[in-house]
């Protein structure tokens, strides 16, 4: 009976008889409890398609199933209540999924902490091959997760790339975990949860469908801190993952192609409407993780500084009138000097002919 329910049980059969990224479901959640949203279901109470899939569930072997699936794969299920569900999905706010199914060595919530999604075509060049397994190569030694889709092409590249280096990914499924899609990369998923997680808001056993891809596409976003579109053309499913991204304030880059390419005509679209930020270099890309590194393990004073200097080089005095607006008549001038001398010890900062700036 629903009474009988532990709130991980309700969330565990709202996942199997919802469809992921389903907003209704989402917000009977956030205003009853998962609990309680079963019990009103059951009760005919909701939307009709939800009242059927609830009471067809508790009416069958569905949850011994999934459960029996979940184990043959050394999985698990994971909800917000757990310490390893990664705070970031949750800005998706009633879009945040109820629960994740998971198969893996590796904690989500740790691999989301410094993460950087890389998506683009399936039907993706030479030339994007390489520049994704490049890029998520250079994550691996930067200590940053790879998090993306284990699709054809540029998916696959990315995974590849990180795990050369000896790094970690996520991959996020729009089918169950244990389901291989494509069947081809059944050894890449197994590698992928050697050190990484393989996830998916879609119970064991279900198959892919065409609209699962693009609602998966938001989890990839919000998980990362930054996405990075590798090849995409004017229609590619690619470009949900970035506007997703877009529209929860995270980073996105675009990686340039050739004018004449449509694989990138969305890529570069998408840089003219400001949607996307152009990638010149992985520099580009990775600095803003080293700088989110840096002011963390800093005193707020040289975080202060290295915010001022994200705006370009300045020298002594400019970094004085800036901060002198932002912290107050407090600052000391001799403190902020010795505070430049210690950044620039620990190479953190440089001073050029133009100023103070950034290394």
């Amino acid at each position: 009976m629903a009474s009988q329910l532990t709130e991980l049980q309700a969330r565990l059969v709202i996942s199997l008889a919802g469809e992921p990224g389903d907003e209704r479901v989402g917000q009977a959640v956030a205003e009853f409890g998962a609990v309680e949203a079963v019990q009103t279901w059951q009760r005919g109470i909701g939307a009709g398609a939800m009242v059927k899939s609830i009471n067809r569930v508790m009416a069958s072997r569905e949850i011994e199933q999934a459960v029996k699936s979940l184990n043959s794969v050394h999985g698990r299920f994971i909800t917000p209540q757990d310490c390893e569900w990664p705070l970031p999905l949750d800005d998706l706010d009633l879009a945040t999924p109820v629960g994740l199914w998971c198969v893996g060595a590796g904690s989500l919530a740790e691999l989301a902490k410094r993460s950087l999604a890389i998506v683009g075509a399936r039907a993706a060049t030479a030339y994007g091959q390489r520049i994704a397994t490049d890029i998520a190569a250079q994550a691996a030694q930067e200590c940053v997760t790879v998090v993306s889709g284990a699709a054809y092409g540029i998916d696959a590249a990315a995974h590849r790339g990180v795990l050369s280096g000896s790094g970690a990914t996520v991959a996020v499924l729009a089918c169950g975990v244990d389901v291989a899609y494509p069947a081809s990369h059944r050894g890449l998923l197994t590698r992928i949860s050697e050190t990484g997680v393989v996830i998916s808001e879609a119970p064991p056993g279900a198959q892919p469908h065409k609209h699962r891809f693009l609602i998966r596409n938001r989890l990839i976003a919000a998980l990362s801190q930054g996405t990075l579109v590798v090849e995409a053309a004017l229609r590619s499913g690619s470009l949900s993952t970035s506007n997703w991204a877009h529209s929860l304030g995270r980073d996105v880059w675009g990686i340039p192609g050739l004018i004449t390419s449509a694989t990138s005509a969305g890529v570069h679209t998408a840089i003219r409407n400001n949607v996307m930020k152009l990638a010149v270099s992985s520099q580009d890309i990775f600095l803003s993780y080293r700088t989110q590194d840096q002011s963390t393990q800093l005193g707020f004073l040289d975080g202060a500084i290295m915010g001022a200097l994200e705006l370009g080089p300045k020298d002594t005095h400019d970094i004085f009138q800036s901060l002198s607006h932002l912290l107050g008549t407090n600052l000391d001038f001799y403190e902020l000097q010795a505070a430049l001398a210690l950044l620039e010890v620990r190479q953190v900062i440089s001073l050029t002919t133009t100023g103070w700036k950034l290394r």
